[in-house]
């Protein structure tokens, strides 16, 4: 008796994992942006998910088909489940990882002020997602958590944005005093007094220190900007010969996409993280690789064309800054050219490209969104 209860075990074991892949092919088919955690050991399965639908789901078919697992299911977030925002970026630039270890795999990285959901605690680290919905861990020194008294709190303050590439906060109205901290392009902060050309701002944690205002402008300015295409070019000309970093978002270092999304936030509008994601959302404009069709603020994708023998892969992108020219981070961030006379052409990238596509004025409230109507930011602002 004992055997078969053994066989039919294993039986369960070998088969339960078709089943979980399709059930996450449903509910989570990008599990950089919906949550799907699962790891299957001997007959042992543990499992994380958002989405109620598939919590039921699951434990329906591994009551039915799977009686020998067992299961240690979570629907998550753990607290605070109808809240949009639940915590809040605490340092000028958080790393993100894949694991919760500091030696894990740099994901993404998101600014100080970042409003993020919590979906759960392990230790020293939370598991979040950030606004363009990418799910990562982050220690705990980098975050604070609210509760819904706390955001209500947290949204009726005026915010600003840094707009300086870098820099720092001061104990006080005098940038001769004590820093508290370095800030950076796109840190986001409530005032609660203005003095001698400063504004005294708070961070998450509760530190009070002082901005200079002319380094600042309000949150509500920025979430209403509509992109121009000059201004998204002298946005990307500021990270000129700033190094490139895979998971990097912000100027302390940057990926490809990390600084797209972020020449994009500074101009109001949110992008998804990554090059295989943006590339699905605006207006494809050409497949060849030209000029000829492109603006500034135009992305430029690269990778595998689709053939008949292979899918279609985006790796890279890059911005078009017009005279057939685009700026990217390859290395370093840095301008090349689309003319093959040109002493900045590089010619491997002609049979890498896969397509353009023009964000501006192509806002879908999904992969384009803008700053004011995303759900994140709409927890935190008030206009």
């Amino acid at each position: 008796m004992a055997g078969c209860t053994s066989t039919r075990a294993k039986h369960e074991v070998s088969n339960l994992q078709p089943v979980l892949d399709s059930l996450r092919r449903v509910y989570a088919p990008d599990k950089r942006v919906k949550l799907w955690v699962s790891s299957l050991t001997g007959n042992d399965l543990r499992l994380w998910v958002e989405d109620p639908k598939a919590f039921e789901e699951v434990k329906a078919v591994l009551k039915k088909r799977f009686p020998t697992i067992k299961a240690d299911l979570e629907w998550l977030p753990e607290k605070n489940r109808t809240q949009p925002v639940s915590g809040l970026i605490n340092n000028s630039v958080a790393n993100l990882r894949t694991m919760p270890k500091h030696s894990a795999e740099l994901a993404t990285q998101a600014l100080l002020g970042t409003p993020v959901r919590v979906f759960k605690k392990q230790g020293e680290w939370y598991l979040v997602q950030t606004p363009n919905r990418y799910i990562a861990w982050v220690d705990s020194a980098a975050l604070v958590t609210l509760n819904k008294q706390q955001l209500a709190a947290y949204k009726s303050l005026k915010k600003v944005v840094f707009k300086p590439v870098c820099g720092f906060s001061y104990a006080e109205p005098d940038d001769q005093s004590q820093t508290v901290s370095d800030l950076v392009m796109g840190c986001l902060l409530p005032v609660s007094l203005a003095k001698n050309g400063f504004y005294k701002v708070n961070y998450p944690d509760g530190r009070e220190a002082w901005v200079k205002q002319n380094e600042v402008m309000n949150f509500s300015k920025l979430a209403g900007t509509i992109p121009d295409g000059q201004q998204l070019v002298e946005t990307a000309k500021k990270f000129l010969g700033f190094p490139y970093l895979w998971g990097g978002t912000s100027v302390k270092a940057v990926d490809c996409s990390g600084f797209t999304s972020t020449i994009y936030y500074m101009n109001g509008l949110l992008l998804q993280r990554d090059a295989s994601q943006q590339t699905k959302y605006g207006k494809e404009i050409t497949t060849s690789y030209s000029s000829e069709k492109l603006l500034p603020g135009d992305l430029l994708f690269f990778g595998r064309p689709a053939s008949k023998t292979h899918a279609e892969r985006v790796t890279h992108v890059a911005m078009c800054i017009g005279g057939g020219r685009f700026i990217h981070a390859s290395g370093k961030v840095r301008i090349n050219s689309i003319d093959s006379t040109a002493p900045d052409f590089i010619k491997s990238y002609v049979p890498r490209f896969v397509r353009a596509v023009r964000v501006k004025g192509f806002v879908d409230g999904k992969g384009i969104e803008k700053l004011s109507e995303n759900s994140f930011y709409k927890a935190i602002f008030k206009e």
